[in-house]
């Protein structure tokens, strides 16, 4: 964490409150019994035993990094690359796990569950660094159905459709975290404004193919999330506010429904 909080001029202060505060909303929602290591091992026993994902917090915590954004200096990217380097953290032991279960084809989410507790205990769960990750998990899978929470990991993508690919705007990540916009190579901010032009343009029949090597860097894979997400909740906000003058998240349902469907998030990975 301090890679993170050493890279912003507040040395953290904001980060550091999202933290706190989306804790402290899933102690508020029934989903966490308060904010003790036990508490994160007890989630996941549970996904284990009912072999289900019933967690659907009210807000996202995407969304809070999002506006706080992620730091960006060489100095942070040098950082992390250290420490993936370093043979005891044991995010590198969880990348393991997850990398033998998509092998096998055996993603459901108890077994995800099951991978995730021969790695991490109650005290991992006491750092920021774990509990940050059991939040983008409950973000990524809420990411892959716009309409909800899926009861499996499929594919992701919205619907059983077949994408005319050739239509897509395709966005790669190579093993030294380098970003390419159909096999242009951008920095984080290009790839926010080619999606955004992509999305202006193509609306209603817009696709994003996302494919990363195994060696990209977590931190990497999450800013290109973070900048298609972003990208697409601010054309989203523009649009309610011209076709309905409300904020986003005052929109009805239905209101809602018509909103994506100028702007969807169909994300092909």
């Amino acid at each position: 964490m301090n890679c993170i909080y050493q890279n912003y001029e507040d040395n953290g202060t904001k980060f550091k409150k999202a933290l706190t505060e989306f804790e402290q909303l899933l102690i508020d929602e029934k989903i966490l019994k308060d904010s003790s290591g036990e508490s994160y091992v007890a989630i996941f026993e549970k996904i284990v035993e009912e072999n289900d994902f019933n967690y659907n917090p009210s807000k996202s915590f995407l969304d809070k990094i999002i506006d706080i954004g992620m730091p960006q200096s060489e100095s942070f990217i040098k950082c992390q690359s250290e420490l993936k380097e370093s043979e005891f953290i044991k995010s590198n032991e969880l990348q393991k796990v997850f990398d033998s279960l998509k092998e096998s084809d055996n993603f459901s989410p108890s077994t995800v569950a099951k991978g995730i507790l021969t790695v991490l205990n109650s005290e991992d769960f006491e750092l920021d660094y774990y509990k940050m990750s059991v939040f983008f998990l409950f973000d990524t899978i809420s990411y892959v159905n716009d309409d909800g929470l899926i009861r499996e990991l499929p594919e992701i993508q919205e619907d059983d459709t077949e994408y005319d690919l050739s239509k897509a705007i395709n966005i790669y990540i190579d093993g030294e975290n380098q970003i390419f916009v159909n096999k242009k190579n951008v920095n984080i901010d290009e790839l926010k404004n080619a999606i955004k032009e992509y999305e202006e343009k193509s609306k209603s029949e817009s696709i994003i193919s996302l494919k990363a090597e195994r060696e990209t860097m977590y931190k990497t894979y999450i800013d290109v999330q973070n900048a298609i997400v972003g990208e697409i909740k601010k054309l989203r906000t523009r649009l309610a506010k011209e076709k309905y003058n409300k904020e986003l998240d005052s929109l009805t349902k239905e209101e809602m429904t018509e909103i994506r469907k100028v702007y969807p998030q169909k994300l092909i990975e």
